[in-house]
């Protein structure tokens, strides 16, 4: 995989390809992840310009700028822009977690780029219920304002690479060598030697406000690509019982259960590279 980077109106989109000249996929990470957590699905893209986003904020992408936060649709603008600036046609759109949420949204509301969607660990949008509406926008707000003077660093907070992957261990189901890959991508050298998080710390602010469940299958009746979905065993996602309920909404999906958990995709890259190849093949 090579760097690549996107010019777009916000800032420099960064992210890693394959180089491949052929339909365009394209790869969005997770929550905190980066180009890094997909790049193990490359080799099943050998036929295709494989493109593996940052997303703002993360990795080696711009962050947004002072006053400015991190709203899921905000990201689905992004998407477009891109794929306006490149005048790509049938995308098709492989997203983990938070990726796959967004690969589900753009399919729904630009269907006429969007050939199919590959989504790992994520069916469509996550949802509260409307009578949460007042707490969601009071817990976002609080944790939007800035910190007391007396907490607030005058110089980047330095991160140990090994600490991070040990702490990202402690509170996931990630492996360590996974989770290495991820954060070695999410962290910058300073002219000192030491290091500090590239990725932007704005992207732990809560959600402003999360869709309901009908505002959810809406979203989904309106993909009217062929969309597949990869659940983990040992995910807290509980994708196989979600899709239960939501395939419904979907004019055509398949779903394929993995043994793992949430990051499954890179414990066996293999798999999951072959079931979503068969799946394009296929459509």
């Amino acid at each position: 995989m090579q760097q690549c980077e996107f010019l777009l109106s916000g800032g420099a989109l960064r992210g890693l390809t394959n180089g491949g000249t052929g339909p365009v996929v394209l790869g969005l990470h997770g929550f905190l992840d980066n180009a890094a957590s997909l790049a193990c699905l490359a080799p099943a893209f050998k036929d295709y310009q494989f493109i593996a986003l940052d997303l703002p904020g993360h990795g080696k992408s711009f962050h947004r700028p002072a006053g400015a936060q991190y709203n899921q649709l905000d990201y689905v603008q992004d998407i477009h822009e891109l794929v306006l600036s490149q005048d790509w046609q049938n995308v098709f759109i492989v997203g983990h977690s938070l990726g796959g949420i967004l690969a589900s949204i753009y399919a729904a509301v630009f269907s006429e780029y969007v050939t199919g969607i590959a989504s790992i660990d994520a069916c469509g949008p996550l949802t509260l219920e409307a009578d949460t509406t007042t707490e969601q926008i009071r817990a976002s707000l609080l944790s939007r304002l800035p910190k007391p003077k007396s907490v607030e660093r005058a110089t980047p907070r330095i991160v140990n690479l090994e600490s991070a992957v040990q702490a990202r261990c402690q509170m996931t189901d990630t492996r360590e060598e996974h989770a290495r890959q991820i954060l070695s991508r999410n962290i910058k050298q300073l002219d000192s030697g030491e290091t500090t998080w590239s990725s932007d710390p704005r992207l732990r602010t809560k959600s402003t406000l999360r869709l309901t469940a009908q505002q959810a299958e809406n979203i989904m009746r309106n993909i009217a690509c062929p969309a597949w979905f990869g659940g983990a065993s040992d995910s807290f996602k509980n994708l196989q019982d979600v899709y239960a309920v939501r395939k419904v909404w979907l004019k055509s999906s398949r779903f394929e259960l993995f043994s793992g958990g949430h990051h499954f995709h890179m414990v066996n890259p293999t798999a999951v590279g072959v079931a979503i190849c068969q799946f394009v093949e296929q459509m």
